[in-house]
């Protein structure tokens, strides 16, 4: 969802802590917490199975997740009609692993929603999905629609280094979106998760708003029934000590928190909507 200038600051040394030891995560006990400035979430390290590494295949299978797609608002007296100071966060689990011919490159899948504030500030969603490097595609609308207030289900699956399975369910509404993917371009060694330690990503990502001056503020995102499984199909949550937190910070001011509620779900609120609890009319 952002440009890879941006991607990189936080994804690399996300990366770098997940394999810096043999269990797969940062040296030490315990749940680690880390900041970012435009990623707030939990993640499920993996390490990679000898038979995975034989065949090159990443560490992870299967990512999913269920939350509800937030409400946001923006601090009064902002100008909406700049699209700088138009926000837009997404919500979204991915598959993280190294590109195979260099340990220093993550390529990733990963789908979800996003919701943005328009000029006339009104939140507005949609669905997506994005075969990192390449830039994001949003789902026709034909196919699925989301909007504030929805419950989703995304389940994303890495079968092969270029090939993948996308699910996204409005479970509001009943209808889903699922698909084969393929990596945007297959023949680009870039773009091919291959081997390395696994990390599953249950994320809010603030995407855009040039001036960050002003901080969205949404209501709470409650993630449920987290899960990953590895190739073996073993199951991991965020109860089984390999999990991370990370907050989202900008300017030393928190923007995104995120607090664990049991081993299957945690929930990431801003400081300011912690208590928000928004009504369809509120849109």
């Amino acid at each position: 969802m952002r440009p890879l200038r941006f991607v990189f600051a936080c994804l690399w040394f996300l990366a770098a802590i997940s394999s810096a030891s043999p269990g797969g995560r940062a040296f030490g006990f315990g749940v680690d917490e880390y900041t970012c400035s435009f990623l707030g979430g939990a993640v499920i390290n993996v390490d990679q199975e000898e038979a995975a590494k034989a065949a090159t295949l990443p560490a992870i299978r299967t990512v999913s997740a269920e939350w509800n797609v937030p409400w946001m608002k923006i601090p009064g007296g902002t100008d909406l009609s700049d699209p700088d100071n138009q926000h837009s966060l997404a919500q979204w689990v991915g598959i993280l692993g190294n590109a195979c011919d260099d340990k220093s490159w993550y390529p990733f899948l990963q789908a979800g929603t996003a919701i943005g504030v328009n000029e006339y500030g009104t939140t507005t969603a949609y669905a997506w999905v994005e075969w990192f490097p390449a830039e994001s595609h949003s789902i026709p609308q034909e196919n699925v629609t989301v909007g504030p207030g929805d419950q989703v289900r995304v389940t994303i699956d890495v079968y092969t280094r270029i090939t993948g399975h996308v699910s996204i369910q409005n479970l509001n509404t009943g209808r889903e979106y699922a698909a084969d993917v393929k990596a945007d371009s297959p023949e680009d060694p870039r773009f091919h998760i291959c081997l390395g330690y696994g990390t599953a990503q249950f994320f809010q990502e603030w995407v855009i708003a040039n001036d960050r001056a002003g901080l969205p503020v949404f209501n709470n995102v409650t993630f449920t029934n987290v899960a990953a499984l590895d190739r073996r199909g073993k199951y991991f949550d965020l109860g089984m000590g390999t999990q991370d937190y990370w907050n989202m910070t900008a300017a030393d001011k928190d923007v995104a928190i995120p607090e664990d509620i049991d081993e299957k779900s945690f929930v990431i609120y801003s400081p300011e909507g912690r208590a928000w609890s928004p009504a369809r009319y509120d849109t």
